[in-house]
């Protein structure tokens, strides 16, 4: 969903090339791409349209041939390359380009999908040529999507997007051919594969009536953007109950549009925004919904890290805050009404300066059938699905703390945005949620700390100050989290050790165990259930 500068925005616009992608992913082999192979075929995205075919010159070639409708200010083609794109050994490119019409225009290669979090970054050129242009693009003086930011680009990307006439609403019809330089004859990224996370550990099934239940979902109302919201978003949310209200076995988001006022800024439609009060790292989510629709109605289904820090959510700010995007976010379906039936997921992190990786599917009516929108969350890789099809990843190959701040704790959002595109007409919409449902990996539990079968035995239970661990002689790591699955304390252990629990106020709390230096991972795992007094 994002909530931080106009760079999230942007992705009506500089990121459209991903967002609004009409085909299916083509592979390419490598490179060279000279449209004598089937495989070499190009996805349309933003209006635009692609066929390989004859070269209007030569007619003994075939070539690519992309129209631009004028649809949308970014329509153009992309490839997704098997092995990649890799700079560090080469910085052209080559190409040629054919315009019939004879007049300039501007042509631009954008690099996206880096294997280590490096942001997309382009170069571009005008070119006025009644023949076939030949000409290079040097990506050591490339500019960084969003910022323009000069960059001596690196590292492998997995997808080149051609634009001709980019951010301007043109017609035109254009020809590319022998797109070749780079070295991109590196073997094939390791695969990993999808973990079964099997254990329900939260869960929101909404088989009751009223308001969301308080144990479980926050409202957060407090307008952090100077009396809005970010995104250029037009709404305030609410905790009034014609906004959020369950019934009839789901929960029900709604638009409106209606005056409201908060503090001092009044605004024309009110909706909800929900928190989730449990956070978790690792798992997967389920979330069964039917979506509002609404040309500018903007539904989101979505995880922050609760270091976010962001005025008014339940997690609230303190020392280990970092702020967006450096607390990742992660987004499970987003859905724009004036580009109807498609929904996208997302990644946004600090390497890619708030940017995102996206990709997407068209669906024949979310809005009135129920579809499930999932993540799948392991230590390496994340997974993005929608009725158990996968619609994107996200597998940085080299991991770092801006590229992957996802090992930490993420919350739930569920939010329905409405934008200045919205239709004069519009009255209300609303978004339904069956179920929401998180799981992990199953692990040994003992409730009462007696030994379990990884050997490990916890006393005394209950305790007024210390915690014993017993029976484990390697190096593991502890959590301990609240009965919401809030994590309030965690460390390393080693064979016998106690835990100061004297800070905790007085109730039942879980503590975690790990044989391992991830939580969710291999090794020997158990759960014990304590009573602080």
């Amino acid at each position: 969903m994002g909530f931080h500068l106009n760079l999230k925005f942007m992705r009506k616009f500089i990121f459209f090339a991903v967002v609004f992608f009409l085909t299916g992913t083509s592979w390419s082999q490598n490179l060279p791409i000279d449209f004598e192979r089937s495989e070499h075929n190009f996805s349309a995205f933003g209006g635009a349209q692609f066929t390989r075919d004859k070269d209007p010159l030569r007619i003994n070639n075939n070539v690519g041939h992309i129209t631009n409708t004028g649809g949308d200010i970014f329509e153009g083609v992309f490839i997704d390359l098997k092995n990649g794109i890799q700079l560090d050994s080469a910085k052209k490119v080559f190409f040629s380009v054919y315009h019939a019409e004879g007049d300039s225009f501007t042509f631009q290669i954008k690099l996206e999908k880096n294997t280590s979090g490096e942001p997309d970054i382009y170069v571009q050129k005008t070119i006025k040529n009644s023949n076939w242009h030949h000409d290079s693009f040097d990506f050591s003086k490339a500019k960084v999507v969003g910022t323009n930011a000069a960059v001596n680009a690196r590292g492998r990307y997995m997808r080149l997007t051609l634009f001709f006439e980019p951010d301007q609403l043109k017609t035109g019809k254009y020809c590319v051919d022998d797109i070749k330089g780079f070295a991109s004859n590196l073997p094939p990224m390791s695969s990993v594969t999808m973990p079964i996370y099997d254990k329900l550990v939260w869960s929101d099934e909404f088989n009751y009536s009223g308001k969301p239940n308080s144990e479980k979902w926050h409202h957060q109302v407090i307008p952090p953007n100077n009396g809005g919201w970010f995104n250029n978003e037009i709404q305030h949310y609410t905790d009034k109950k014609d906004n959020s209200f369950v019934g009839e076995g789901s929960m029900k988001i709604v638009l409106k549009k209606e005056k409201f006022t908060y503090g001092n800024s009044t605004k024309e439609f009110t909706s909800a925004r929900l928190n989730s009060k449990f956070a978790f790292t690792y798992g997967r989510i389920d979330v069964r919904a039917k979506l509002p629709s609404g040309s500018g109605v903007w539904p989101a289904i979505w995880t922050l890290g609760t270091n976010v820090g962001e005025t008014g959510n339940y997690w609230g700010r303190d020392a280990a805050t970092v702020g967006w995007p450096a607390c990742g976010e992660l987004d499970i379906m987003e859905s724009w009404g004036h580009n109807p039936r498609y929904v996208s997921s997302a990644v946004h992190t600090k390497a890619r300066y708030g940017g995102v990786e996206t990709g997407g599917i068209s669906l024949p009516d979310p809005y009135n059938n129920y579809h499930v929108y999932s993540m799948v969350w392991s230590p390496e890789k994340i997974w993005f699905l929608v009725d158990d099809k996968e619609i994107h990843t996200y597998h940085p190959e080299v991991r770092t703390a801006e590229n992957w701040p996802f090992a930490k704790d993420q919350y739930i959002l569920l939010n329905i945005a409405v934008l200045s595109q919205v239709d004069a007409k519009f009255d209300s919409s609303r978004m339904e949620i069956d179920y929401v449902r998180v799981y992990q990996k199953a692990i040994t539990t003992a409730v009462n700390g007696a030994p379990n079968e990884t050997g490990a035995a916890l006393y005394p239970n209950p305790t007024s100050n210390k915690l014993f661990v017993q029976g484990m002689d390697r190096y593991i790591v502890y959590s301990i989290l609240d009965m919401n699955g809030r994590i309030l304390q965690s460390g390393s252990l080693k064979g016998q050790a106690d835990i100061d629990v004297s800070k905790l106020a007085a109730g039942v709390y879980e503590l975690l165990l790990n044989g391992d230096d991830q939580w969710v991972s291999s090794g020997s795992n158990a759960i014990f259930r304590f009573v602080k007094e």
